[in-house]
């Protein structure tokens, strides 16, 4: 990152200057031996704090945020003349950076560890909390799953948040931030979702990860498999020898293991057309090639104006992930309206997280319910 950075920590502000901008210094005094967590206070092992960094893209594209500690709150936006201001004060041209008092920051009402970094974005802010990993995984869990879930599932997925996270690490490296905060990578909020049954299957696991050949896999992970999970091949073209189809048969024991849309062809055309499709008239949507897993590899769509294909993943993302639940699906036409009946949540690669779940239920530990959905890897401690 280039150009000005303010450092902002702690109470009292200072102003200064600096090639022709403000800055401000605040300072705090932390205990590098036990922070108090967020989730009810209780001192936390300095194990959490070791090992890697890891940085995550909060918001993107904002035009203001409200970041600080405590009572003390700095309006940060981007200034008319294209600088970062911070309370109406001009004091970066591309970057400012707040730190923690007594290991907390608050952006935007949530708590976050470590810091967060402001970044001039193109016309917009990004937003970037940079923190220890193992805090990370503790925020990221009760999103993922519910940390009251059996705890070899809430350690299972400890590991695999973990390493996905360093498997992007590695590939993003050199950008501004390694993952996003949404199902684009893994869902985080900040410490706000900490408790002591996440905090505990982090603390348990700390510094594992799911390796192949040596090296981080790609611990992708999804709901529920419906019953079998899926070879990436099949949803990204892309082949992993530890990402393959085994059967999850828990996954039936999920509440919303099956499920129905009924959506009309006037919204599937819409859908379609915002997305880039020249389309008139919906008609008919025919599944061509179904996969070994049964889920639907590629569909037809006719319309008025003649037909066009894609694959079942592609008319997930056209339709709503929300809706259109997997591609595990039947498709029919009755009163007027196309009917998807399915079962399963999400693309299916990896570990089903309801299936981990059925299988610790059922007394397999964290490590036998990973090496189950991904065949042929192993957990190693990195530090």
């Amino acid at each position: 990152m280039r150009g000005e950075r303010l450092k902002v920590r702690g109470q009292r502000p200072k102003i200064g200057s600096r090639a022709g901008f403000h800055c401000l210094l605040f300072t705090v005094y932390c205990s590098l031996l036990f922070l108090s967590s967020c989730a009810g206070g209780k001192p936390i092992s300095t194990s959490l704090y070791n090992g890697e960094k890891i940085r995550i893209a909060v918001l993107k594209g904002v035009k203001e945020s409200k970041i600080g500690g405590g009572a003390h709150l700095s309006l940060v936006k981007l200034g008319k003349s294209g600088g970062i201001t911070v309370n109406d004060s001009i004091i970066a041209e591309s970057s400012v950076t707040f730190l923690p008092d007594n290991g907390v920051i608050y952006l935007n009402g949530r708590p976050f560890r470590g810091k967060i970094d402001v970044i001039k974005d193109g016309n917009g802010l990004l937003v970037v909390n940079e923190l220890p990993l193992e805090f990370y995984v503790a925020g990221l869990i009760n999103h993922e799953i519910s940390s009251k879930w059996p705890i070899e599932a809430v350690k299972a997925q400890a590991v695999i948040a973990r390493t996905y996270a360093l498997y992007q690490k590695k590939k993003r490296g050199k950008g501004l931030y390694h993952m996003e905060a949404t199902v684009t990578d893994q869902v985080y909020a900040g410490s706000t979702a900490e408790d002591d049954r996440s905090l505990y299957a982090v603390k348990e696991t700390v510094g594992e990860v799911v390796t192949y050949d040596g090296e981080p896999a790609l611990t992708v992970y999804h709901s529920n498999g419906g019953g079998m999970t899926e070879d990436p091949q099949n949803v990204w073209g892309k082949d992993y020898p530890y990402l393959k189809q085994v059967e999850s048969p828990f996954d039936k024991d999920a509440p919303n293991f099956f499920w129905t849309l009924n959506i009309s062809p006037q919204a599937v055309e819409a859908a379609l057309k915002n997305v880039g499709y020249q389309v008139s008239g919906v008609q008919d949507i025919t599944p061509l090639y179904t996969t070994n897993s049964g889920r639907v590899a590629k569909i037809r769509v006719r319309h008025g104006s003649g037909e066009l294909e894609m694959s079942g993943e592609e008319l997930r993302k056209t339709i709503g992930y929300d809706k259109l639940k997997s591609t595990m699906f039947t498709v029919e036409m009755v009163d007027g309206l196309f009917v998807f009946s399915g079962k399963g949540s999400g693309h299916g690669v990896g570990l089903s997280q309801w299936g981990a779940k059925g299988m610790a239920e059922k007394g397999y530990s964290y490590a036998e319910i990973l090496k189950h959905f991904y065949p042929g890897t192993r957990i190693e401690r990195i530090y």
